[in-house]
């Protein structure tokens, strides 16, 4: 008992209660020593934690760039807004910034999707799609005697990411890498439009190519020559891309039509990270647009 807050009656004796206190907090304190040399010896040589708290705006920024890149037909703000649970005007904001790097572009009419810098960091960790296409469209060009691309749709125009020449044509259409064409027309624009969902503002041309699976044009591009090309995407469910072949010869691009959708469809199974792909058909097609 005590008594007056003054002492502390043990079987040892009276002990004054201050001195009792005093080694109580040097047990505890030599108890904390220990576990901290424990602790410091356990850790010793590993990495330690970051004592930093994630940074936010890197988090928010980070999930709208996966949102869009998991859509790329395009997200407008009020979509990626919902998708992310970000307010509008930090999604607008964020979406600007990563469009200034290069890592979501901007359409017409508001959207954004992935940009070039997402299709590049994508390229350092596996074979890219170009990669992995480019064998399938020499095939195209040294047995039809034209030249194979693959087109990419851009905000205002689609690029040629990879092309092939017949290594044996006396005679044929080039298109260097980078090549681009207008989006109002041509083979390869009405395909990628007819990979896209279904739209009421569609042209009767692009719902006919959303029908067959191809779109065969003459002389809307380049005078005198023919193309066939096939959109890599069904209902808008992949990127905005399309396998084209193009020659001065009709007979070439008809007899090519088939081969080109197939290239197509391997190009789709790549692209949706399937590990198997679809070979280049040796039929003939049997008709034609």
């Amino acid at each position: 008992m005590v008594s007056g807050g003054a002492c502390v009656k043990t079987r040892a004796g009276v002990v004054p209660y201050a001195e009792r206190v005093s080694a109580s907090w040097k047990a505890v304190g030599s108890v904390r020593t220990e576990a901290a040399d424990e602790s410091e010896n356990a850790t010793e040589g590993s990495a330690k934690r970051p004592s930093q708290p994630p940074s936010q705006t890197l988090v928010r920024g980070l999930a709208v760039l996966r949102a869009v890149a998991h859509q790329p037909r395009g997200l407008t703000v009020t979509e990626i807004a919902s998708r992310t649970g970000l307010h509008r005007t930090v999604v607008h904001r964020l979406a600007n910034t990563l469009a200034a790097e290069g890592f979501v572009a901007r359409t017409a009419d508001g959207a954004y999707v992935p940009g070039g810098e997402v299709h590049a960091l994508a390229g350092t960790s596996r074979p890219s799609l170009s990669e992995f296409v480019q064998p399938l469209l020499q095939q195209l060009a040294d047995r039809y005697g034209g030249t194979a691309i693959l087109f990419f749709a851009e905000p205002d125009s689609v690029v040629a990411v990879a092309t092939a020449v017949p290594k044996d044509a006396d005679y044929h259409l080039a298109y260097r890498k980078g090549s681009r064409q207008p989006l109002d027309r041509g083979a390869a624009p009405r395909a990628i439009r007819a990979g896209r969902a279904p739209d009421e503002d569609d042209s009767p041309a692009v719902r006919q190519v959303r029908r067959q699976g191809w779109a065969i044009t003459h002389g809307e591009v380049e005078p005198g020559a023919h193309a066939v090309a096939a959109p890599l995407s069904r209902d808008g469910d992949l990127l905005d891309a399309c396998v084209m072949f193009v020659s001065h010869r009709r007979d070439h691009v008809e007899e090519a039509t088939r081969d080109v959708v197939s290239v197509a469809k391997a190009a789709r199974v790549f692209a949706l990270g399937m590990h198997e792909s679809l070979p280049i058909s040796a039929r003939r097609p049997t008709d034609s647009a």
